[in-house]
């Protein structure tokens, strides 16, 4: 697996890693927009063989405090390291990684506290799922 910084180039292939994962589902264009801005930075893992795309990390902030806005990897590669290859290359770009995650995502809560997430806090009524449900969201953050 390789891993290189994402940039506008990456747009559709961080769009449909993005379907592939999350039923809210972010446009070329919106993924453009958020890539565009001077405090956004991220990954792109691919297969050293194939140079198939495999997931992706996009957080905003600078080298002192960054927060991860999506994380995402092909289903097929789940539980292989790769999310676990995203995340630290995120978070040596910064001194301090935030993020929230759905109280009802336990995998994603498991996953962020066995990579040295630390919850600090929760925001109530912050997800709504598409059949009306609302969840609240959990706060993490990881130091250096």
């Amino acid at each position: 697996m390789n891993i290189c910084e994402l940039g506008l180039g990456h747009c559709a292939v961080i769009a449909d890693l993005h379907a592939e994962s999350f039923t809210e589902n972010w446009s070329t264009q919106a993924f453009a927009d958020l890539i565009s801005l001077p405090a956004t930075f991220g990954f792109l893992a691919f297969d050293c063989e194939s140079d198939d795309p495999l997931g992706f990390v996009l957080c905003q902030g600078d080298d002192i405090e960054a927060e991860i806005i999506t994380i995402a990897t092909r289903p097929s590669v789940r539980r292989k390291g790769v999310a676990g290859a995203l995340l630290q290359a995120a978070c040596s770009k910064t001194t301090r990684m935030f993020l929230e995650v759905a109280t009802d995502n336990l995998s994603a809560i498991s996953f962020y506290e066995k990579h040295g997430f630390a919850k600090i806090g929760v925001r109530k009524n912050y997800y709504k799922r598409p059949n009306g449900v609302v969840v609240d969201a959990l706060v993490y953050e990881f130091t250096v």
